[in-house]
């Protein structure tokens, strides 16, 4: 049985010996030692496993990679028998400006990239996307985010760069999505973003609508239809109508809160009185507030109300101010007012929206330096809060 395995892999190292059969077998061996036959084919594995060791060496020395993913990728890179090519790639990645890390990543995850053929293939590739308007940086910002580049043909994935350059409106808005790493080129255009573009444009989500979504979230159209569907019957579960002119913000909403987080979030401001329809309103004109996390909004909602004595229905109705920093705004204007109060300067009794809602140049301009004359510690005063409560959260 031995004997018929060592012959089966002879055969395979001499092309022009046809398939073995049991009768040539019985002939080779009458003519070819065991121990001789044996010896070749131990000789041709050793050549293979010396391959597998050059190509594992290469990727430790040149990549960065540990032992143990170097050998697996080495299994994928039989054909390489000199540094010559891989050396060829490398050097034409790092010309366009790729550094160790992106070299490493995009090998990781493509390890045949260093069988490409630099003139025939990756030239041509990167000539072509400068050609699509694309700088050497950005063109590494686009093969670090989307490592498919270098699989897909040139055909494919200059279509799908340009349908995403139309869809985003513009090359710069596309660039800004692939330096957050994000990976869009991979998803069919044809069986994912276009239906689900289909399904935004039933639901009245088109022209200024849709561009909210994409300059905000991009990746809300790369979900699954099923997905999608789902996340728009919650919306419509809230009360939120199709033809609200909130119904979109409420989808991007919804889109970055995880169901089980949307939930606690509920239960957190009806224990402040909150009804489920002033979570859906507050919801609706602040659709960045499930974004912040649990801990940050009940310490803002406790303040506002302990503190700076505001109703919870108050706050339910400007709720802004709960996405507003506690530590850096919140706190230390507030108390810059009531020490103002405290000595009888305000002149009026200033909304929290009116102090809280400026910038920084105005707040300092107009509760700070009116007042300097008649209060010289004020600024001192607001520069210490800022800094203690930047200090008791960890901000400095």
């Amino acid at each position: 049985m031995k004997r018929l395995l060592y012959f089966s892999l002879f055969c395979k190292t001499v092309p022009s010996i046809r398939s073995p059969r049991p009768h040539d077998a019985a002939l080779l061996f009458a003519v070819l030692p065991y121990s001789a036959f044996a010896t070749a084919t131990a000789a041709g594995a050793a050549s293979t496993s010396g391959k597998h060791m050059f190509m594992a060496q290469y990727l430790v020395d040149s990549c960065g990679f540990d032992q143990e993913k170097a050998t697996k990728a080495s299994k994928l890179l039989k054909g390489i028998q000199s540094r010559q090519q891989p050396d060829s790639v490398l050097a034409f990645l790092k010309s366009y400006g790729f550094d160790d890390a992106s070299v490493k990543r995009l090998v990781d995850y493509f390890p045949k990239c260093l069988l490409l053929d630099v003139e025939k293939t990756l030239a041509p590739k990167f000539r072509a996307f400068e050609d699509l308007g694309f700088s050497p940086s950005d063109i590494v910002h686009l093969v670090r985010s989307n490592p498919d580049t270098t699989k897909i043909k040139l055909e494919r994935i200059v279509a799908k760069i340009e349908f995403w350059q139309d869809l985003l409106g513009s090359k710069d808005a596309l660039v800004k999505l692939f330096k957050g790493n994000h990976w869009v080129l991979g998803y069919s255009v044809k069986k994912r973003i276009q239906p689900n573009l289909e399904i935004l444009r039933e639901c009245g989500v088109d022209g200024q609508k849709l561009a909210f979504i994409l300059r905000f979230h991009p990746l809300f159209i790369t979900q699954k239809a099923d997905t999608l569907k789902s996340l728009i019957s919650r919306v419509e579960d809230l009360g939120v109508p199709r033809t609200s002119g909130m119904f979109h913000c409420t989808l991007c909403a919804l889109f970055v809160v995880h169901p089980k987080k949307f939930k606690m979030l509920m239960e957190l401001f009806r224990s402040f009185g909150w009804s489920e329809a002033d979570f859906v309103a507050a919801l609706q004109k602040c659709p960045n507030l499930p974004g912040r996390s649990l801990k940050t909004l009940q310490r803002n909602m406790e303040f506002l109300i302990n503190e700076a004595g505001y109703a919870s229905s108050y706050i339910a109705k400007r709720p802004v101010l709960l996405t507003m920093s506690l530590e850096r705004r919140l706190i230390p204007r507030h108390r810059i007012l009531a020490a103002l109060k405290s000595k009888g300067y305000c002149e009026s009794d200033y909304k929290v929206t009116t102090y809280t809602m400026v910038s920084e140049t105005k707040f300092v301009e107009k509760y700070i330096v009116v007042y300097k004359d008649r209060y010289p510690d004020l600024m001192e005063l607001y520069a210490s809060l800022k800094h203690t409560n930047a200090s008791d959260s960890g901000l400095q």
